[in-house]
């Protein structure tokens, strides 16, 4: 269910991009952009305020299941930083000497990011595993940014409405009209200061994973 609503939340951005800008405009200023809208989503399948109405769950059951998904969600999120950095770091490093020791570098930044010791002996490019390094270059970053770009929209749309987007017309608009039809006009950064009032901003994100 998280994946089906993340691929709808990819989807719905598209759909409600304005149709009469510039063809070249018709798209999300940033791929954080719109893995925001894909994780607010995704988010849904975790939350008591969606799976009562949506799922029909009873009060009893929907809070059952988010006292299980919480702490799950936190956990998810720690460790996404963590393998987040790790691709950065590779890739920015991959990119900038292309003949050091590939192999070498991946463990090194595992062993520092996500605290996975290395097999002993271990001599083989497993970086070359991780298929966005083939097939979506230089993306992996916007995973995180979208993450802390889906608080930051949550928590305007609580400051702004008094709640968050399941079963509010008023915030699904303000979404709608601030957030998706501009498609790309502003930069990314400034998109979001005309959809939020600020800039990229972790600290929603961070008081939702406890820090």
């Amino acid at each position: 269910m998280g994946t089906m609503l993340h691929e709808f939340g990819h989807a719905i951005y598209d759909l409600r991009i304005d149709r009469s800008l510039p063809w070249l405009l018709r798209r999300p200023p940033h791929m954080s952009s719109t893995e925001a809208i894909a994780m607010l989503f995704g988010r849904f399948s975790r939350d008591p305020e969606w799976l009562r109405p949506v799922v029909g769950l009873s009060e009893r059951d929907a809070l059952e299941v988010a006292q299980v998904a919480r702490p799950a969600f936190v956990e998810g999120m720690l460790v996404l930083v963590r393998w987040v950095l790790v691709m950065a770091r590779f890739e920015r490093a991959l990119y900038r000497d292309p003949e050091q020791d590939l192999d070498a570098l991946w463990w090194d930044l595992v062993e520092r990011f996500q605290r996975v010791r290395r097999p002993d002996g271990r001599k083989a490019p497993d970086w070359a595993a991780k298929i966005h390094i083939a097939t979506a270059p230089v993306y992996y970053h916007a995973y995180l940014m979208g993450e802390c770009t889906a608080s930051q929209l949550t928590r305007h749309a609580r400051e702004t409405t008094g709640r968050g987007f399941v079963d509010n017309p008023a915030a699904g608009k303000d979404l709608a009209a601030r957030f998706f039809a501009p498609g790309s006009k502003r930069s990314w950064n400034d998109h979001l200061v005309a959809t939020t009032g600020r800039p990229l901003d972790p600290s929603a994100f961070l008081a939702e994973v406890g820090c």
